[in-house]
């Protein structure tokens, strides 16, 4: 997979219309998609194929079939390859084998359901590729942000994975007026950009634009409640959850009570330093089984000697009860104390005393997760509107809470 990104205006669709065609003419692909958040950025996309196959002659010959017709725009070359573009949508690429994606303004994508569709027609293939290109995004980003996050990760560990990942983004913190920090994030200046043009941006935008569209800098216009890059330097492959450790779990069940996860928060050596670990997750089309959770949640307990056993009454107090009932430590983490956990939890994660293992679930959680006010100052977690569940990450965040408290730590036991 190979990811882009790059400030506005820099080249992105031509870059996208040569990858095409190439795939088409030189290396045999029978099938491209492309998908873009809105259907005119992406008939757009198609519009520059057909034009530049349309405009040189020996191009023009390799053409067999142009279709324009609304909502089945496709180009087929005598080779038998096909090129067209697909809603971004949960069931806009359903039924298609591809060997090429193309995501186009993957900031964008604010679930991952259309994405997901779109990476699964490519399983089938036996050399296929995806390509998401994009200028920086902000909080609610979930598809960009998560390929990013895996990117640094890649980065801070030294194991590659199999993202390339290519970014032109200016230094964070830098001056709106850092002409340095423009030449970062327009490779194309002096060129096709000139430092004028950039200065009249920055006269005339709002900040928040300039750094997104100019910098390829993240804001957190959705207040995310963590900073860029911190969960992705928080991955530690070293790192496991092992029996005789100091032990604290979480349990969090989603509103709606399709979905919960349970986690393990472990304290290293050092007293200070603590692993994150999904356990498990469970997931139900209508109502998951609490006494099914309880049960499992409860075995853990026992395996790990968890101190304490930390939920949320208003979602969690059946399976609570539960546990508690097999005399196991369970401890409320509701209203103001969760508050005070999600505190804590971004304090772990920014002082880098919090590691993890890189698991996806728990990953696309953290990205779904959004920042919340209290409206006495503090904040809590919730889910970003149209991501995802988050309650991994609510349940680490409960789980931290205990493995924060100074020692010796007084575990809350309710019946």
């Amino acid at each position: 997979m190979a990811g882009v990104l790059v400030a506005r205006q820099s080249g992105k669709s031509h870059l996208l219309r040569l990858r095409i065609i190439a795939g088409l003419l030189l290396w045999g692909e029978k099938l491209v998609l492309s998908t873009a958040q809105s259907r005119e950025v992406a008939l757009e996309g198609f519009r520059l194929v057909v034009e530049t196959m349309e405009d040189y002659p020996w191009l023009t010959r390799q053409v067999k079939r142009v279709s324009r017709t609304n909502g089945k725009e496709e180009l087929e070359v005598k080779g038998g390859g096909r090129f067209k573009i697909v809603a971004p949508t949960e069931g806009g690429a359903r039924g298609y084998s591809a060997d090429l994606v193309i995501v186009d303004e993957a900031r964008q994508h604010r679930t991952t359901d259309g994405y997901a569709a779109l990476i699964y027609t490519t399983q089938a293939r036996p050399n296929p590729q995806v390509w998401a290109v994009s200028n920086a995004g902000d909080a609610g980003s979930v598809v960009l942000n998560r390929l990013r996050d895996q990117a640094l990760q890649s980065i801070a560990t030294g194991i590659p994975g199999p993202l390339g990942w290519w970014e032109w983004s200016a230094e964070p913190g830098c001056d709106l007026d850092d002409r340095d920090a423009w030449a970062q994030a327009n490779p194309a200046l002096g060129h096709l950009i000139d430092e004028d043009t950039l200065a009249a941006r920055v006269k005339s935008d709002p900040p928040d634009i300039v750094r997104t569209e100019m910098l390829c800098q993240w804001v957190d216009t959705l207040d995310s409640p963590f900073p860029p890059g911190v969960w992705a330097d928080a991955y530690d492959s070293s790192v496991s959850i092992v029996a005789g450790r100091p032990t604290w779990l979480g349990i969090d069940v989603t509103p709606d009570r399709r979905d919960a996860a349970l986690i393990a928060c472990q304290l290293l050596d050092d007293d200070e330093t603590m692993v994150v670990h999904v356990l498990d997750t469970w997931h139900a089309d209508n109502t998951i089984d609490d006494l099914a959770i309880a049960g499992t949640v409860a075995q853990r307990a026992r395996d790990l000697e968890a101190r304490v056993v930390a939920f949320d009454r208003w979602t969690a107090a059946g399976i609570a009860q539960r546990i508690a009932g097999q005399s196991i430590p369970v401890g409320d983490v509701s209203g103001p104390r969760f508050a005070q956990a999600c505190d804590e939890l971004l304090s772990a994660m920014v002082s880098k005393r919090l590691k993890h293992t890189g698991q996806e679930v728990l990953t696309e959680h953290v990205s779904s997760a959004a920042r919340k006010g209290t409206g006495d100052g503090g904040w809590r977690i919730v889910r970003r509107q149209s991501a995802g569940p988050v309650c991994a990450a609510v349940a680490m965040a409960m789980a931290v809470h205990h493995a924060a408290q100074p020692l010796p730590r007084a575990d809350i036991v309710v019946g």
